[in-house]
């Protein structure tokens, strides 16, 4: 099974959003009954931050290093992006029903929790998204 550039591409995607939940969810998750402080998001924003610029400087470092050739956009593409796009703004539609309804149905009232429910919300579906452009490009 050969995978093309822009398979890759998206697969690079999804193993970002496995290691940020494996590395950085755990500490919103253990922290969910705290205050948050603006000093305390900095610092963790400064780590994501050096995180994805590290990973993905690397990742794409290595992909254009191996694939030399250009990817090459046609109406294929278009139409798989316009499908998996538009999976991944109902997903996030979605996502937002259900936030606001945990918000107004349960009695959460620390900062803590609510970040980690977007962000878990905002994983679950970008990683949702990106496994069916996957899969778009595989079967067309």
């Amino acid at each position: 099974m050969t995978l093309s550039k822009k398979e890759i591409s998206i697969l690079i995607e999804i193993v970002f959003s496995i290691l940020f939940t494996l590395i950085f969810l755990p500490y919103f998750y253990k922290n969910q009954d705290t205050t948050f402080f603006l000093s305390d998001l900095i610092g963790k924003g400064t780590e994501i931050i050096i995180f994805v610029v590290i990973y993905f400087s690397i990742a794409y470092t290595l992909l254009e290093i191996s694939y030399k050739n250009k990817i090459t956009e046609d109406e294929r593409d278009d139409m798989i992006n316009s499908k998996s796009y538009k999976l991944g703004y109902l997903l996030y539609e979605l996502s937002l029903f259900v936030f606001i309804g945990i918000l107004i149905n349960s009695s959460i009232n620390q900062n803590g929790e609510i970040i980690f429910l977007i962000l878990l919300l905002l994983l679950i579906v970008s990683v949702i998204k990106s496994i069916y452009q996957f899969y778009l490009h595989r079967t067309f």
